[in-house]
């Protein structure tokens, strides 16, 4: 990895000199292609949500940085439910993934997924149905 990008990773993860020398050639290549995360939002956009504490409704989105972590003022939701969230970590993982091996983030072949919530009926309290893809990021 380049000198000038080590010490951009130690400043940003807080990582020492023996941290970033752990770093496997893999981890090296995908810290290199750093700046595509910013260019991509993973959105998780409410299909369905029934009886949903968190009050969600159709429509209502989640927005991802590429690297994985939530954006509240680009999301609709009105509040932030771990049972919904949690479920989109895989996706985070494909986006991860594609965007480290050079190809094309922005359509998932499986692209819908259920909160962990599984509906009064079923012993649980409510549920919500979302469709999970890649958009450009818009910036500035």
């Amino acid at each position: 990895m380049r000198p000038d990008l080590q010490e951009k990773v130690k400043g940003i993860w807080g990582w020492t000199d023996e941290q970033v020398k752990c770093l496997s050639p893999k981890n090296q290549r995908l810290i290199e292609k750093g700046e595509e995360f910013r260019k991509w939002r993973l959105i998780a956009e409410v299909l369905e949500a029934r009886n949903c504490i968190a009050g969600l409704k159709k429509g209502h989105k989640y927005v991802f940085h590429g690297s994985g972590f939530l954006l509240p003022e680009e999301s609709t939701c009105p509040r932030i439910c771990l049972w919904a969230v949690a479920a989109f970590v895989p996706f985070s993982f494909m986006l991860y993934d594609r965007i480290g091996q050079g190809e094309n983030p922005s359509e998932f072949w499986i692209d819908r997924i259920r909160c962990l919530d599984v509906g009064v009926e079923r012993g649980g309290y409510g549920e919500a149905l979302f469709h999970l893809y890649c958009e450009r990021a818009k910036i500035e």
